[in-house]
């Protein structure tokens, strides 16, 4: 009997591993560089071949350099596809065979583009490989050995004197492939401070506010676990820092709001939560997700070496909803609260995977 529960337990096991998939972040910079193999630059020469590179593609000597435009990678692996901008030119006499839709998959047979009118697999490497280099990653692929259908099809269309052939090495090529955004660990915590004027502001009103795990305070310091799930810029332009816990706001002998779950969006410049005002009825109960704090222009510091993105001491405002939701909880519907008005400052370091 405990020999078939093993069993079982190292299948599904097995079935867990297998169905778990890697975490792909997607790319937003960097570039792709092929530099041609003397000998082929040779071979086309001889047979009054030109390459060209157009439409954001650039060519120097035998170095060919294609922006990254796209795709995605899991970086901390150095596997997925990158998608290159620009187009390859192989022109002659007899006609020009353009290479467009130019991808870098991080595999043996590694560049595939649309020849023609097909997507197909351009060269396979004879050496491939693939290194963290700060939030990105790079791939390189040497000895690129034209594909039996590529080469058909040059010779085709272009009619050399002399065919291409299957294997034929057309050079190296290196990708340094920079994420648009790029996953965050779920380890360090962030860090929000209270106004002393907005503190002072909910006493008046009879109200404290108290940390709920695993969320933490000390006076007017409260401190998030940040949860996994956020993805951020690398320069901290865009993208959502989550964190854990949540703050309870308790007035005495009356309402009780909690905002869940604090988030930042550094692209729409919010800090959000998930409010929830007791008791219900009269008070709505759990709402949907509404940016409690406008977050107010703010420093950004990256260590690509380290990964980390971090912001200190960026200023909070109470934003429109925060101020209506207070005041409904704690105001007795007048204008306590106002839009704008300061409500403390917010910092962490978020760890990229």
């Amino acid at each position: 009997m405990k020999a078939k529960i093993t069993i079982a337990a190292l299948a599904l096991l097995f079935i867990c591993a297998s169905q778990a998939q890697a975490k792909n972040d997607p790319l937003g910079s960097g570039q792709t560089k092929l530099v041609l193999d003397k000998a082929f630059l040779s071979y086309l020469a001889k047979n009054e071949l030109r390459l060209v590179a157009k439409q954001g593609a650039k060519r120097h000597a035998e170095t060919i350099t294609l922006p990254i435009a796209g795709g995605s990678m899991d970086l901390a692996k150095g596997k997925g596809e990158i998608a290159a901008e620009g187009t390859l030119l192989i022109e002659g006499k007899h006609g020009a065979m353009p290479f467009r839709k130019i991808t870098v998959k991080t595999k043996k047979t590694p560049l595939v583009a649309k020849v023609g009118g097909s997507q197909l697999k351009v060269a396979s490497a004879r050496q491939i490989s693939s290194q963290r280099s700060g939030f990105g990653s790079t791939f390189k692929a040497s000895a690129l050995a034209l594909t039996a259908k590529v080469a058909t099809r040059l010779n085709k269309k272009l009619r050399p004197r002399v065919p291409f052939q299957a294997g034929q090495v057309l050079g190296s090529l290196s990708s340094n492939a920079q994420p648009a955004l790029i996953s965050i660990e779920d380890q360090g915590r962030a860090t929000l401070v209270f106004d002393p004027g907005f503190l002072a502001k909910l006493e008046s009103r009879f109200v404290s506010l108290n940390p709920i795990f695993p969320a933490e305070h000390q006076g007017a310091t409260f401190t998030f676990p940040i949860a996994a799930g956020g993805e951020l810029a690398p320069d901290g332009s865009q993208g959502t820092l989550r964190t854990g816990g949540a703050v309870e706001a308790l007035q005495l002998h009356g309402a009780q709001l909690f905002w869940h779950e604090p988030w930042l969006d550094l692209g729409a410049h919010q800090a959000s939560a998930e409010p929830e005002l007791l008791p219900s009825p009269p008070y709505p109960g759990k709402q949907p997700r509404t940016a409690i704090f406008d977050l107010d222009p703010f420093a950004v510091a990256s260590e690509p070496k380290q990964r980390t993105i971090s912001v200190a001491g960026a200023p909070l405002a109470l934003s429109t909803a925060g101020a209506q939701e207070l005041n409904e909880a704690f105001g007795e519907g007048k204008g306590i609260f106002t839009a704008g008005e300061a409500g403390g400052s917010v910092g962490f370091v978020a760890v990229g995977e």
